[in-house]
Protein backbone atom coordinates (compact mmCIF):
# COMPACT_ATOMS: atom_id res chain seq x y z
CA UNK A 1 0.00 0.00 0.00
CA UNK A 2 2.66 2.49 0.82
CA UNK A 3 4.44 1.33 -3.04
CA UNK A 4 1.03 2.41 -4.13
CA UNK A 5 0.37 5.50 -2.02
CA UNK A 6 3.93 6.44 -3.04
CA UNK A 7 3.10 6.23 -6.63
CA UNK A 8 0.19 8.51 -6.25
CA UNK A 9 2.41 11.07 -4.64
CA UNK A 10 4.75 10.98 -7.07
CA UNK A 11 2.44 11.63 -9.96
CA UNK A 12 0.92 14.42 -8.56
CA UNK A 13 3.93 15.91 -7.62
CA UNK A 14 4.98 15.33 -11.38
CA UNK A 15 1.77 16.59 -12.83
CA UNK A 16 1.96 19.99 -10.33
CA UNK A 17 6.06 20.10 -11.67
CA UNK A 18 4.38 19.93 -15.46
CA UNK A 19 1.44 22.55 -14.85
CA UNK A 20 4.02 25.18 -13.31
CA UNK A 21 6.41 24.78 -15.65
CA UNK A 22 3.95 24.90 -18.52
CA UNK A 23 2.79 28.40 -16.63
CA UNK A 24 6.16 29.74 -16.62
CA UNK A 25 6.23 29.20 -20.19
CA UNK A 26 3.64 31.67 -20.93
CA UNK A 27 5.05 34.67 -21.83
CA UNK A 28 4.92 37.83 -19.97
CA UNK A 29 1.89 40.27 -21.43
CA UNK A 30 3.41 42.38 -24.12
CA UNK A 31 1.72 45.43 -25.93
CA UNK A 32 2.63 46.66 -29.43
CA UNK A 33 4.44 50.01 -29.36
CA UNK A 34 1.78 52.27 -31.62
CA UNK A 35 2.48 54.02 -34.60
CA UNK A 36 1.48 57.52 -34.78
CA UNK A 37 -1.30 57.78 -37.30
CA UNK A 38 -0.99 59.23 -40.97
CA UNK A 39 -3.77 61.49 -40.53
CA UNK A 40 -4.74 63.87 -37.79
CA UNK A 41 -8.19 65.52 -37.40
CA UNK A 42 -9.38 68.78 -35.65
CA UNK A 43 -12.75 69.34 -34.01
CA UNK A 44 -13.94 71.35 -36.91
CA UNK A 45 -12.55 67.82 -39.45
CA UNK A 46 -14.10 65.25 -37.58
CA UNK A 47 -17.22 67.46 -36.84
CA UNK A 48 -18.12 67.71 -40.73
CA UNK A 49 -17.15 63.64 -40.56
CA UNK A 50 -19.86 63.26 -38.20
CA UNK A 51 -21.97 65.38 -40.24
CA UNK A 52 -21.61 63.06 -43.46
CA UNK A 53 -21.96 60.29 -41.70
CA UNK A 54 -25.16 61.75 -40.17
CA UNK A 55 -26.45 62.26 -43.78
CA UNK A 56 -25.27 58.24 -44.81
CA UNK A 57 -27.76 57.10 -42.53
CA UNK A 58 -30.50 59.29 -43.75
CA UNK A 59 -30.44 56.59 -47.35
CA UNK A 60 -32.33 54.15 -46.43
CA UNK A 61 -30.72 51.65 -48.33
CA UNK A 62 -33.21 48.80 -47.68
CA UNK A 63 -33.22 45.70 -49.89
CA UNK A 64 -35.03 46.77 -52.63
CA UNK A 65 -34.96 50.24 -52.49
CA UNK A 66 -33.26 50.75 -55.33
CA UNK A 67 -33.74 55.02 -55.39
CA UNK A 68 -31.83 55.03 -52.30
CA UNK A 69 -29.00 53.30 -53.71
CA UNK A 70 -28.78 55.66 -56.37
CA UNK A 71 -29.03 58.35 -54.02
CA UNK A 72 -26.20 57.40 -51.97
CA UNK A 73 -23.80 56.49 -54.70
CA UNK A 74 -24.46 59.99 -55.93
CA UNK A 75 -23.63 61.53 -52.08
CA UNK A 76 -20.78 59.34 -51.86
CA UNK A 77 -19.26 61.28 -55.41
CA UNK A 78 -20.33 64.75 -53.52
CA UNK A 79 -19.29 64.23 -50.35
CA UNK A 80 -15.24 62.81 -50.93
CA UNK A 81 -14.98 64.47 -54.56
CA UNK A 82 -10.40 63.55 -54.39
CA UNK A 83 -11.51 59.86 -53.95
CA UNK A 84 -13.31 60.02 -56.79
CA UNK A 85 -11.41 61.36 -59.36
CA UNK A 86 -8.47 59.55 -58.17
CA UNK A 87 -9.90 56.03 -57.57
CA UNK A 88 -11.18 53.78 -60.15
CA UNK A 89 -14.85 52.56 -59.53
CA UNK A 90 -16.99 50.42 -60.93
CA UNK A 91 -20.32 48.71 -60.57
CA UNK A 92 -22.10 45.57 -59.76
CA UNK A 93 -26.00 46.09 -59.42
CA UNK A 94 -26.10 48.24 -56.71
CA UNK A 95 -22.27 46.97 -55.32
CA UNK A 96 -19.61 49.29 -55.55
CA UNK A 97 -15.89 48.22 -56.59
CA UNK A 98 -12.91 51.11 -55.82
CA UNK A 99 -9.18 50.54 -56.77
CA UNK A 100 -6.60 52.65 -55.71
CA UNK A 101 -3.39 52.51 -57.51
CA UNK A 102 0.15 53.09 -55.45
CA UNK A 103 2.88 51.92 -58.26
CA UNK A 104 4.54 49.77 -55.89
CA UNK A 105 5.21 46.31 -56.38
CA UNK A 106 3.32 44.55 -53.41
CA UNK A 107 0.44 42.41 -52.84
CA UNK A 108 -2.64 44.39 -52.92
CA UNK A 109 -5.34 44.64 -49.85
CA UNK A 110 -9.01 44.59 -49.83
CA UNK A 111 -11.48 46.55 -47.80
CA UNK A 112 -15.17 45.14 -47.24
CA UNK A 113 -17.85 47.00 -46.06
CA UNK A 114 -21.19 47.25 -46.88
CA UNK A 115 -24.05 49.77 -47.77
CA UNK A 116 -27.20 47.88 -47.29
CA UNK A 117 -28.85 47.80 -43.86
CA UNK A 118 -31.93 45.84 -41.95
CA UNK A 119 -35.31 47.00 -41.87
CA UNK A 120 -36.69 48.35 -38.59
CA UNK A 121 -39.01 46.27 -36.86
CA UNK A 122 -40.18 48.51 -33.90
CA UNK A 123 -39.46 52.40 -34.32
CA UNK A 124 -41.01 52.82 -31.82
CA UNK A 125 -38.46 51.60 -29.23
CA UNK A 126 -35.70 53.74 -30.77
CA UNK A 127 -34.96 56.95 -29.14
CA UNK A 128 -34.35 58.81 -31.99
CA UNK A 129 -35.67 58.07 -36.00
CA UNK A 130 -34.13 55.06 -37.11
CA UNK A 131 -33.47 57.34 -40.58
CA UNK A 132 -32.87 60.32 -39.49
CA UNK A 133 -28.77 60.11 -38.36
CA UNK A 134 -29.51 62.21 -35.06
CA UNK A 135 -26.62 63.81 -32.77
CA UNK A 136 -27.13 63.64 -29.43
CA UNK A 137 -25.66 63.02 -25.88
CA UNK A 138 -22.15 62.04 -27.55
CA UNK A 139 -23.69 59.53 -30.21
CA UNK A 140 -25.15 59.20 -34.03
CA UNK A 141 -27.36 57.28 -33.89
CA UNK A 142 -29.35 55.27 -36.99
CA UNK A 143 -29.64 52.06 -38.50
CA UNK A 144 -26.18 51.52 -40.52
CA UNK A 145 -24.08 53.54 -37.73
CA UNK A 146 -22.50 50.43 -36.52
CA UNK A 147 -23.26 47.63 -39.17
CA UNK A 148 -22.20 49.24 -41.59
CA UNK A 149 -22.08 52.40 -42.99
CA UNK A 150 -19.55 53.31 -40.01
CA UNK A 151 -16.94 51.12 -41.57
CA UNK A 152 -17.47 52.56 -44.75
CA UNK A 153 -17.52 55.90 -44.54
CA UNK A 154 -14.71 55.70 -42.39
CA UNK A 155 -13.30 54.04 -45.28
CA UNK A 156 -13.45 56.76 -47.71
CA UNK A 157 -12.74 59.30 -44.96
CA UNK A 158 -9.51 57.68 -44.68
CA UNK A 159 -8.90 57.70 -48.40
CA UNK A 160 -9.66 61.37 -49.07
CA UNK A 161 -7.83 62.47 -45.91
CA UNK A 162 -4.97 60.56 -47.20
CA UNK A 163 -5.08 62.10 -50.69
CA UNK A 164 -5.63 66.14 -49.30
CA UNK A 165 -2.07 65.62 -47.48
CA UNK A 166 -0.68 64.31 -50.89
CA UNK A 167 -0.11 60.63 -49.41
CA UNK A 168 -0.26 57.40 -51.37
CA UNK A 169 -1.19 53.99 -50.09
CA UNK A 170 2.30 51.58 -49.42
CA UNK A 171 0.57 49.20 -51.54
CA UNK A 172 -2.97 49.23 -54.23
CA UNK A 173 -5.96 49.46 -52.12
CA UNK A 174 -9.23 48.08 -53.25
CA UNK A 175 -12.47 48.69 -51.94
CA UNK A 176 -15.40 46.35 -52.52
CA UNK A 177 -19.01 48.44 -51.02
CA UNK A 178 -21.48 45.39 -50.93
CA UNK A 179 -25.12 46.15 -51.32
CA UNK A 180 -26.85 42.50 -49.87
CA UNK A 181 -24.88 41.49 -47.19
CA UNK A 182 -28.07 41.39 -45.09
CA UNK A 183 -29.26 38.73 -47.25
CA UNK A 184 -26.14 36.75 -48.43
CA UNK A 185 -24.26 38.83 -50.60
CA UNK A 186 -24.21 36.70 -53.46
CA UNK A 187 -25.43 39.30 -55.87
CA UNK A 188 -22.55 41.74 -54.71
CA UNK A 189 -19.91 40.46 -52.93
CA UNK A 190 -20.31 37.15 -54.42
CA UNK A 191 -20.08 38.83 -58.01
CA UNK A 192 -17.46 41.31 -57.20
CA UNK A 193 -15.32 38.56 -55.85
CA UNK A 194 -15.70 36.48 -58.84
CA UNK A 195 -14.41 39.11 -61.07
CA UNK A 196 -12.00 39.83 -59.10
CA UNK A 197 -10.54 36.54 -58.94
CA UNK A 198 -11.17 36.19 -62.94
CA UNK A 199 -8.68 39.05 -62.86
CA UNK A 200 -6.40 37.07 -61.54
CA UNK A 201 -6.28 39.63 -58.07
CA UNK A 202 -4.60 38.05 -55.26
CA UNK A 203 -4.79 40.22 -51.78
CA UNK A 204 -2.06 40.29 -49.38
CA UNK A 205 -4.88 40.93 -47.03
CA UNK A 206 -8.84 41.64 -46.62
CA UNK A 207 -10.15 42.93 -44.25
CA UNK A 208 -14.11 43.13 -43.21
CA UNK A 209 -16.63 43.64 -40.48
CA UNK A 210 -16.72 41.00 -37.88
CA UNK A 211 -15.11 41.66 -34.14
CA UNK A 212 -14.45 44.95 -32.16
CA UNK A 213 -13.08 46.06 -29.18
CA UNK A 214 -14.64 44.76 -26.01
CA UNK A 215 -14.45 44.62 -22.34
CA UNK A 216 -12.27 42.20 -21.22
CA UNK A 217 -14.04 41.16 -18.54
CA UNK A 218 -16.32 37.76 -20.55
CA UNK A 219 -12.29 36.42 -21.00
CA UNK A 220 -10.81 37.44 -17.22
CA UNK A 221 -8.79 39.94 -17.64
CA UNK A 222 -8.78 44.05 -16.75
CA UNK A 223 -7.95 45.03 -20.42
CA UNK A 224 -9.98 45.80 -23.09
CA UNK A 225 -9.64 43.03 -25.98
CA UNK A 226 -10.11 44.17 -29.64
CA UNK A 227 -11.66 40.48 -30.98
CA UNK A 228 -10.30 39.91 -34.64
CA UNK A 229 -11.90 37.50 -36.45
CA UNK A 230 -9.85 35.14 -37.95
CA UNK A 231 -12.79 32.52 -39.03
CA UNK A 232 -17.09 32.63 -39.15
CA UNK A 233 -19.48 30.05 -38.78
CA UNK A 234 -21.42 28.36 -41.45
CA UNK A 235 -24.79 29.15 -42.14
CA UNK A 236 -27.84 26.38 -43.00
CA UNK A 237 -31.73 26.36 -42.28
CA UNK A 238 -33.63 23.09 -42.20
CA UNK A 239 -37.15 22.14 -42.26
CA UNK A 240 -38.32 19.74 -40.09
CA UNK A 241 -41.78 17.86 -41.04
CA UNK A 242 -43.82 15.87 -38.80
CA UNK A 243 -46.92 14.23 -39.64
CA UNK A 244 -49.90 13.50 -38.16
CA UNK A 245 -53.85 12.58 -38.92
CA UNK A 246 -55.95 15.22 -39.92
CA UNK A 247 -58.96 14.91 -37.90
CA UNK A 248 -61.59 16.74 -34.95
CA UNK A 249 -59.38 17.99 -31.84
CA UNK A 250 -62.47 16.12 -30.10
CA UNK A 251 -60.85 12.90 -30.67
CA UNK A 252 -57.23 13.41 -30.47
CA UNK A 253 -54.85 10.36 -30.84
CA UNK A 254 -52.22 10.35 -28.07
CA UNK A 255 -49.42 12.28 -30.38
CA UNK A 256 -50.27 14.75 -33.01
CA UNK A 257 -48.16 16.17 -35.99
CA UNK A 258 -47.61 19.16 -33.32
CA UNK A 259 -46.66 17.24 -30.65
CA UNK A 260 -43.96 14.84 -32.51
CA UNK A 261 -42.76 18.09 -33.42
CA UNK A 262 -42.34 19.74 -30.28
CA UNK A 263 -40.84 16.41 -29.29
CA UNK A 264 -38.36 16.33 -31.69
CA UNK A 265 -37.32 20.34 -31.08
CA UNK A 266 -36.60 19.48 -27.23
CA UNK A 267 -34.53 16.27 -28.41
CA UNK A 268 -32.50 18.93 -30.66
CA UNK A 269 -32.78 21.55 -27.98
CA UNK A 270 -31.27 19.26 -24.82
CA UNK A 271 -28.94 17.17 -27.16
CA UNK A 272 -26.87 19.67 -28.64
CA UNK A 273 -24.03 19.10 -30.93
CA UNK A 274 -20.82 18.50 -29.05
CA UNK A 275 -18.96 20.97 -27.42
CA UNK A 276 -14.73 21.61 -28.62
CA UNK A 277 -11.86 23.86 -27.68
CA UNK A 278 -9.60 24.10 -30.98
CA UNK A 279 -9.17 26.71 -33.93
CA UNK A 280 -10.08 30.56 -33.46
CA UNK A 281 -11.29 29.96 -29.92
CA UNK A 282 -8.61 28.09 -28.65
CA UNK A 283 -6.00 30.42 -30.01
CA UNK A 284 -7.80 33.53 -28.28
CA UNK A 285 -7.90 31.90 -25.19
CA UNK A 286 -4.20 31.04 -25.58
CA UNK A 287 -3.32 34.81 -26.44
CA UNK A 288 -5.21 36.26 -23.28
CA UNK A 289 -3.91 33.73 -20.73
CA UNK A 290 -0.31 35.94 -19.85
CA UNK A 291 -3.12 38.87 -18.80
CA UNK A 292 -4.59 36.62 -16.44
CA UNK A 293 -4.22 36.23 -12.94
CA UNK A 294 -2.21 33.11 -11.90
CA UNK A 295 -4.89 30.74 -10.90
CA UNK A 296 -6.67 31.02 -14.22
CA UNK A 297 -3.31 31.33 -15.93
CA UNK A 298 -2.69 27.85 -15.45
CA UNK A 299 -5.99 26.36 -16.51
CA UNK A 300 -4.97 28.76 -19.94
CA UNK A 301 -1.91 27.29 -19.56
CA UNK A 302 -2.77 23.85 -19.46
CA UNK A 303 -6.00 23.44 -22.00
CA UNK A 304 -4.50 19.83 -22.64
CA UNK A 305 -5.91 18.51 -19.15
CA UNK A 306 -8.68 21.48 -18.16
CA UNK A 307 -10.23 21.85 -20.98
CA UNK A 308 -13.59 19.84 -20.55
CA UNK A 309 -13.96 22.11 -17.45
CA UNK A 310 -13.23 25.79 -19.74
CA UNK A 311 -15.93 23.72 -22.18
CA UNK A 312 -18.53 23.93 -19.01
CA UNK A 313 -18.01 27.40 -18.51
CA UNK A 314 -18.33 28.74 -21.93
CA UNK A 315 -21.43 26.54 -22.59
CA UNK A 316 -22.95 28.28 -19.26
CA UNK A 317 -23.55 31.61 -21.55
CA UNK A 318 -25.28 31.92 -25.22
CA UNK A 319 -22.41 34.06 -25.62
CA UNK A 320 -19.65 31.80 -25.37
CA UNK A 321 -21.92 28.64 -26.02
CA UNK A 322 -21.69 29.77 -29.72
CA UNK A 323 -18.09 29.71 -29.66
CA UNK A 324 -17.37 26.33 -29.14
CA UNK A 325 -20.05 24.03 -30.97
CA UNK A 326 -23.02 24.30 -33.83
CA UNK A 327 -26.17 25.98 -32.69
CA UNK A 328 -29.85 25.54 -33.03
CA UNK A 329 -32.45 28.32 -32.66
CA UNK A 330 -36.26 27.30 -34.15
CA UNK A 331 -37.26 30.32 -35.51
CA UNK A 332 -40.30 29.62 -37.45
CA UNK A 333 -43.48 27.50 -36.80
CA UNK A 334 -45.84 26.48 -38.79
CA UNK A 335 -48.97 24.08 -38.44
CA UNK A 336 -53.03 24.06 -38.26
CA UNK A 337 -55.95 25.78 -40.00
CA UNK A 338 -58.52 26.07 -37.21
CA UNK A 339 -58.49 25.82 -33.70
CA UNK A 340 -60.66 22.68 -33.58
CA UNK A 341 -59.19 20.54 -36.85
CA UNK A 342 -55.97 18.51 -35.86
CA UNK A 343 -53.52 19.25 -38.72
CA UNK A 344 -52.00 16.80 -40.92
CA UNK A 345 -48.53 18.25 -40.90
CA UNK A 346 -46.39 20.76 -38.77
CA UNK A 347 -43.07 22.26 -39.40
CA UNK A 348 -40.69 24.01 -38.06
CA UNK A 349 -37.82 25.97 -39.63
CA UNK A 350 -34.45 25.37 -37.30
CA UNK A 351 -31.39 27.69 -38.22
CA UNK A 352 -27.84 25.75 -37.64
CA UNK A 353 -24.75 28.33 -37.23
CA UNK A 354 -22.30 25.67 -38.14
CA UNK A 355 -18.77 25.56 -36.26
CA UNK A 356 -15.40 24.78 -37.87
CA UNK A 357 -15.29 21.48 -38.87
CA UNK A 358 -18.80 20.54 -39.21
CA UNK A 359 -20.03 21.10 -42.78
CA UNK A 360 -23.87 20.29 -44.26
CA UNK A 361 -23.10 16.64 -45.06
CA UNK A 362 -22.21 15.87 -41.57
CA UNK A 363 -25.26 17.90 -39.86
CA UNK A 364 -27.96 16.31 -41.99
CA UNK A 365 -26.31 12.72 -41.18
CA UNK A 366 -26.63 13.29 -37.63
CA UNK A 367 -30.11 15.01 -37.83
CA UNK A 368 -31.41 11.79 -39.91
CA UNK A 369 -30.13 9.68 -36.72
CA UNK A 370 -31.13 11.58 -34.29
CA UNK A 371 -34.54 12.68 -35.22
CA UNK A 372 -38.13 10.28 -34.60
CA UNK A 373 -39.14 8.01 -37.38
CA UNK A 374 -42.12 10.58 -37.24
CA UNK A 375 -40.48 13.64 -38.45
CA UNK A 376 -37.84 13.98 -41.45
CA UNK A 377 -35.76 17.16 -41.99
CA UNK A 378 -34.85 18.64 -45.34
CA UNK A 379 -32.91 22.00 -46.30
CA UNK A 380 -34.67 25.06 -47.00
CA UNK A 381 -34.16 27.11 -49.76
CA UNK A 382 -32.41 30.11 -50.00
CA UNK A 383 -29.05 31.21 -48.54
CA UNK A 384 -26.44 28.70 -47.42
CA UNK A 385 -22.67 28.96 -46.52
CA UNK A 386 -20.02 26.82 -45.05
CA UNK A 387 -17.84 27.35 -41.84
CA UNK A 388 -14.68 29.24 -43.36
CA UNK A 389 -11.33 28.46 -43.37
CA UNK A 390 -9.18 29.55 -40.81
CA UNK A 391 -7.01 32.34 -41.28
CA UNK A 392 -3.61 32.08 -39.63
CA UNK A 393 -2.29 34.20 -36.75
CA UNK A 394 1.59 33.84 -37.07
CA UNK A 395 1.09 35.49 -40.70
CA UNK A 396 2.67 38.82 -40.83
CA UNK A 397 -0.62 40.18 -41.88
CA UNK A 398 -2.45 39.12 -38.63
CA UNK A 399 0.46 40.09 -36.98
CA UNK A 400 0.50 44.14 -38.58
CA UNK A 401 -3.43 44.30 -38.20
CA UNK A 402 -2.92 43.41 -34.36
CA UNK A 403 0.13 46.29 -34.31
CA UNK A 404 -2.84 48.56 -35.26
CA UNK A 405 -5.51 47.36 -33.32
CA UNK A 406 -3.69 47.68 -30.18
CA UNK A 407 -2.95 51.25 -31.00
CA UNK A 408 -6.68 52.14 -30.79
CA UNK A 409 -7.48 54.74 -28.12
CA UNK A 410 -8.51 52.22 -25.91
CA UNK A 411 -5.15 50.48 -26.09
CA UNK A 412 -6.74 46.75 -25.96
CA UNK A 413 -5.16 43.22 -26.20
CA UNK A 414 -5.77 41.88 -29.34
CA UNK A 415 -7.38 38.59 -29.60
CA UNK A 416 -8.24 35.98 -32.94
CA UNK A 417 -11.73 35.27 -32.48
CA UNK A 418 -14.77 33.20 -34.17
CA UNK A 419 -17.23 35.41 -35.50
CA UNK A 420 -20.43 33.59 -34.59
CA UNK A 421 -22.80 35.54 -36.80
CA UNK A 422 -21.74 36.26 -40.91
CA UNK A 423 -20.19 38.62 -43.26
CA UNK A 424 -19.23 39.12 -46.56
CA UNK A 425 -15.76 38.03 -46.02
CA UNK A 426 -16.95 34.58 -46.84
CA UNK A 427 -17.06 35.54 -50.52
CA UNK A 428 -13.14 36.48 -50.75
CA UNK A 429 -11.69 33.57 -49.62
CA UNK A 430 -10.40 32.25 -52.68
CA UNK A 431 -8.81 35.92 -52.90
CA UNK A 432 -6.39 35.68 -49.83
CA UNK A 433 -5.42 33.27 -46.99
CA UNK A 434 -5.54 35.89 -44.56
CA UNK A 435 -8.95 37.03 -44.31
CA UNK A 436 -10.11 39.05 -41.24
CA UNK A 437 -12.94 40.25 -39.41
CA UNK A 438 -12.32 43.91 -36.97
CA UNK A 439 -14.64 47.01 -36.59
CA UNK A 440 -12.13 49.11 -34.91
CA UNK A 441 -14.53 50.55 -32.68
CA UNK A 442 -14.82 49.66 -28.59
CA UNK A 443 -18.58 49.22 -27.70
CA UNK A 444 -19.68 47.32 -24.32
CA UNK A 445 -20.99 44.33 -23.68
CA UNK A 446 -24.63 45.82 -23.82
CA UNK A 447 -23.86 47.76 -26.81
CA UNK A 448 -23.69 43.83 -28.97
CA UNK A 449 -27.26 44.45 -28.49
CA UNK A 450 -27.82 47.20 -30.97
CA UNK A 451 -26.77 45.24 -34.13
CA UNK A 452 -29.78 44.79 -35.97
CA UNK A 453 -31.89 46.00 -32.89
CA UNK A 454 -33.09 49.23 -31.56
CA UNK A 455 -31.43 52.32 -30.80
CA UNK A 456 -28.22 51.21 -33.17
CA UNK A 457 -25.42 54.36 -32.27
CA UNK A 458 -21.91 55.00 -32.53
CA UNK A 459 -20.03 57.52 -30.06
CA UNK A 460 -18.91 60.40 -32.00
CA UNK A 461 -15.36 59.82 -29.92
CA UNK A 462 -14.80 56.47 -32.12
CA UNK A 463 -15.45 57.81 -35.55
CA UNK A 464 -12.18 59.79 -35.56
CA UNK A 465 -9.95 57.28 -34.64
CA UNK A 466 -11.88 54.84 -37.51
CA UNK A 467 -11.08 56.45 -39.81
CA UNK A 468 -7.51 56.87 -38.72
CA UNK A 469 -7.27 53.25 -38.24
CA UNK A 470 -8.47 52.36 -41.96
CA UNK A 471 -5.91 55.01 -42.99
CA UNK A 472 -2.98 53.26 -41.10
CA UNK A 473 -4.30 50.09 -42.73
CA UNK A 474 -3.53 52.03 -46.13
CA UNK A 475 -0.59 52.94 -45.77
CA UNK A 476 1.04 49.63 -43.78
CA UNK A 477 2.38 47.07 -46.04
CA UNK A 478 1.23 43.23 -44.82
Amino acid sequence: MKAVLSGIGAALLLLVVVLVARTAMVPAPESFPSSPSPVVFSKEQAAAMTQRLSRAIQFPTLAGQADAFASFHAFLEQAFPLAHATLSRQGFGHSLLYHWESSNDCAPILLLAHQDVVPVSSPEDWLQAPFAGAIESGYLWGRGAMDDKGSLMAILESVEALLAQGQSPACDVWLAFGHDEEVGGVQGAGKMAAWMLSEGLQFAMVLDEGGMVLPGATLGIDKPVALIGIAEKGYLSVILTAQGGAGHSSRPPEQTAIGELSRAIMMLQTSPRPAFLNGATRQMLEQVAPWQPWGKRVVFANLWLFEPLVLQQLASKPDTNALIRTTMAPTMLSAGVKDNVLPATAEAVINFRLAPGENRETLMAWLEEALPATVNARIAEGFFAEPSAISPVDSSAYQQLSVLAEGLPAAPVAVPFLLIAGSDARHYEALSGNVFRFLPASFEREDVARFHGANERLALSQYPAMVAFYASVMTSAF
